[in-house]
């Protein structure tokens, strides 16, 4: 019988014969064979090089990347983790009589298959033979191109400082199409200002001028991607002659990354020369204790006087590695971590850790410390100084608590709130949330103040104090600011402004009944009480100080008021809470007597025809008319009614989807989409919940898309994985609505079940007059593709817009350029193709 086996296993050792030069090295890489092209091109002979070392062939070359790969892909492969599959780059060898080559070279990994064993296969080609002095005229341009295209590296043909070709790799290294990158200038493809100083068109004019006169070099070149990102290269060129053309050969290899690596390293190795630069200063100073440890006994040894030094005689010394957290106070434990992880991959560390002597004194230590390693980069010894810096430390909270802190309450005082406070408002503004500032004003405490003294009025400021932080969280900021004076900030309350304020009015009026309770003095009971102004940010102030000052506005209304009251910056507030409730009741009523309506809007393809519908909600008071779903949905969401609402919507969606299907057809694919609100999406019962209203209404899963926003995605991401995938099973489609304006991660559209990205409106009005709208949109669509899903575009009004969206691939879109949400019968009439008999 033929062994197949056999034929393949010697045919593949024919080709490594008989192709270009080639050396193949085992799991450990050591050399095991070369080819005979290989021994050609070097005229090595073929025992020098079997049975060395892989690496030794690259720890002279100037590319480092070399080492790199090699070193990275074993330490993948102990790890159990995919690596990359191969690296190109260039090398210069000497042959053994002494000539200079310049190569091209690809080293790849090849994994473990079954029984055979990892191993890796070099790949050689010369440069000097890619593009010859003289190129005479093939028998068309297109040979000229396939030979450009060839080319391992990135690489352009300057006619003068024209782009006359360039090939795949160069065009993706600039992220543009070669079609695009035909016909411009160099420079147009280049930052303006060199890394040098020099304006890129005077440099690169004295680059042609030099390869004209026959002068050959390699320099680095800043190129600019079209976001206006620059792209270290280094770029080699050369003159041709070309159908009697002079032209110039660039080669053009990315460096960024190894720029990158260098500016990483040299950090490193100047952080290392001052730490180094410390620990001489230390030990010439004394007072520090050195240890070593070989990782492989484990064994620890000290420095003379180590034991004086922490306060313990010589036996008690941690004398194994994994005991010097005993020299760690149990609150600091968790640094100990940290650093473990830096030392398992070799990297110097610094950590500050308190440590308890044995008569109880808190003492803090600094420690410093190198990590030595092997050839093949496993740390072997580790080596630190510890150095005493209670002193130090003990300075520098009394500086703090000078400089930050109230001495009589120890609240923080007016400079720490607004430090903090400045915090708060950025971070609110990220996090869409709002925060609260309480200023606080006691009433009639001068009077208390003067008449019983400064010191009596001392305790009572100190008692108020206390009680402040009975009621505030450890999270929240608690200030003294004047005489009488407290702020107090909570910085983060998710909701709409009214729920922050429906909230933030409960906590003020607990704060004014706590700090109206008597206080006892001396023995005697007095009353106090406070006036409270409330700011809410950053919608009543998005600075530091305008919160203050319109908490400030707000109490003083409240003392206007009579004291010992509460009053908020924004006097509507209270008027709004009021409507809220009106509206509230009325939308009760709404729900019992079926007050809503859906309107739909079409989503179309590039023809005009709808592939589907998006169920909008109207409520038509009967005495106010049309409620804007803006007016109600929040207060529906903050009472429940929502849930309700939300089921009338599914089952009214599925019964007209019904109703169309009888009138008419609608065409292959066609769904009914309609918006989840969070509330609804948490509810354990939500997926049985849409079953049960697709098998009343004898729709098929297919035909009903769920919208849902990105801030779903990230509360409690296991959850919703788990609901997403129970509607896949089901049939049913989900589409992230108002993409780009929430959480968006590629981890999320990389683990949820989606079917559908629709690009938010805000985004689609300004793609075709602004920039950054429009690479937003680009990206967009780039994910869009890459995990699979359809790209819808919210907001569609001009055809300019269409023109620029099919452009990149968008092929539906929804908006007021096609139509807008309308009626069930109007879209029947408009849409709907009447069933013939």
């Amino acid at each position: 019988m033929h062994n197949n086996n056999q034929d393949d296993v010697g045919a593949t050792v024919l080709a490594f014969e008989l192709g270009q030069p080639s050396l193949i090295a085992d799991a450990a890489r050591k050399i095991i064979t070369v080819n005979s092209a290989f021994l050609k091109l070097l005229d090595f002979p073929r025992d020098v090089l079997v049975g060395s070392a892989l690496d030794e062939l690259y720890v002279d070359q100037d590319d480092i990347g070399f080492l790199d790969f090699l070193q990275g892909d074993s330490n993948a492969i102990q790890e159990g983790v995919d690596a990359e599959d191969s690296y190109s780059g260039k090398t210069i060898r000497c042959t053994w009589d002494g000539r200079s080559l310049e190569l091209v070279e690809t080293i790849t990994h090849v994994p473990t298959r079954g029984d055979q064993a990892v191993s890796y296969i070099v790949n050689c080609q010369e440069i000097s033979g890619l593009i010859p002095k003289n190129i005479f005229a093939p028998d068309s341009e297109r040979s000229f191109k396939q030979l450009i295209d060839s080319l391992p590296e990135a690489a352009v043909v300057l006619n003068g400082t024209t782009i006359d070709a360039c090939n795949d790799q160069f065009a993706r290294l600039v992220q543009r199409d070669k079609t695009d990158v035909a016909g411009k200038l160099y420079t147009d493809l280049s930052m303006a200002l060199q890394s040098d100083g020099l304006d890129a068109v005077e440099k690169l004019q004295r680059i042609m001028t030099a390869v004209e006169r026959g002068r050959e070099g390699r320099l680095e070149w800043l190129l600019r991607l079209p976001n206006g990102e620059p792209r270290e290269t280094e770029v080699s060129f050369s003159s041709f002659d070309y159908c009697g053309k002079k032209l110039t050969f660039a080669n053009v290899r990315d460096i960024t990354d190894r720029k990158r690596m260098e500016q990483e390293r040299q950090f490193l190795l100047d952080e290392l020369a001052q730490k180094e630069q410390m620990t001489r200063l230390a030990t010439k100073a004394g007072g520090i204790a050195i240890w070593e440890v070989d990782l492989k006994t484990e064994h620890i040894i000290w420095s003379d006087g180590a034991s004086d030094f922490f306060g313990c005689s010589v036996d008690e010394l941690p004398s194994l590695f994994d005991e010097l957290s005993r020299l760690v106070f149990h609150r600091d434990q968790e640094l100990i971590e940290a650093v473990m992880l830096e030392i398992r991959q070799g990297h110097p560390f610094e950590l500050e850790t308190r440590f308890e002597t044995k008569d109880g004194v808190m003492r803090w230590f600094r420690s410093q410390g190198q990590v030595e390693c092997d050839f093949n980069d496993r740390p072997i010894i580790v080596r630190a100084a510890v150095s005493d810096i209670s002193d130090y430390k003990n300075a520098q909270e009394e500086i703090s608590r000078l400089a930050y802190y109230d001495p009589l309450t120890k609240l923080a005082n007016r400079r720490l709130l607004m430090d903090r406070l400045s915090q708060y408002c950025s971070s609110v503004k990220r996090s869409n949330t709002s925060g609260v500032l309480f200023y606080l004003d006691l009433d009639r405490f001068k009077w208390l103040n003067d008449s019983l003294g400064h010191a009596s009025g001392d305790i009572l400021l100190i008692e108020v104090a206390r009680r402040l932080l009975e009621v505030f969280r450890a999270e929240d900021t608690v200030a003294r600011i004047g005489g009488d004076e407290f702020v107090v900030v909570v910085p983060a309350i998710s909701g709409s402004i009214y729920s922050v304020a429906k909230k933030a009015g409960v906590i003020a009026e607990k704060l004014r009944e706590t700090l109206a309770v008597d206080y006892s003095i001396d023995g005697r009971e007095y009353h106090m009480s406070a006036s409270i102004g409330l700011a809410i940010f950053p919608q009543d102030g998005d600075t530091a100080e305008s919160v203050i000052q319109s908490a400030d506005v707000a109490m003083y209304q409240a003392k206007k008021n009579g004291r010992n009251g509460v009053a908020f910056y924004r006097a509507d507030l209270q008027d709004d809470a009021d409507k809220r409730a009106i509206i509230e009741q009325d939308l009760r009523q709404a729900v019992s007597n079926k007050q809503f309506q859906l309107h739909y809007q079409p989503k179309v393809d590039e023809s005009g025809k709808s592939v589907g519908v998006e169920a909008l909600i109207r409520w038509y008071h009967p005495k106010r008319g049309l409620v804007p779903p803006v007016r109600f949905i929040g207060i529906a969401e903050e009472t429940g009614l929502i849930i309700d609402i939300g089921q009338w919507v599914a089952e009214e969606a599925c019964a007209q989807l019904n109703r169309w299907k009888n009138q008419g057809a609608l065409g292959e694919g066609f769904s009914i989409s309609i918006n989840i609100s969070p509330v609804q999406f948490r509810r354990k019962d939500f997926v049985s919940s849409i079953k049960d209203t697709l098998n009343r209404q004898s729709v098929a899963p297919v035909s009903l898309m769920l919208e849902i926003t990105e801030g779903m995605l990230i509360e409690d991401i296991d959850e919703t994985v788990e609901k997403l995938n129970e509607l896949k099973e089901l049939g049913v489609k989900v589409a992230i609505d108002d993409f780009g304006t929430g959480y968006s991660s590629l981890y999320y559209l990389k683990r949820l079940p989606l079917d559908e990205i629709k690009i938010d409106k805000a985004y689609v009005s300004n793609i075709t007059n602004d920039r950054d709208d429009a690479a937003i949109v680009k990206t967009i669509m780039d994910l869009a593709r890459h995990f699979g899903l359809k790209p819808v575009a919210e907001g569609v009004e001009t055809q300019e817009q269409v023109a620029f969206l099919s452009d990149i691939g968008c092929r539906i879109y929804q908006g007021y350029f096609y139509a807008k949400p309308m009626s069930a019968d109007d879209f029947s009439r408009r849409y709907l193709v009447p069933v013939t008999v």
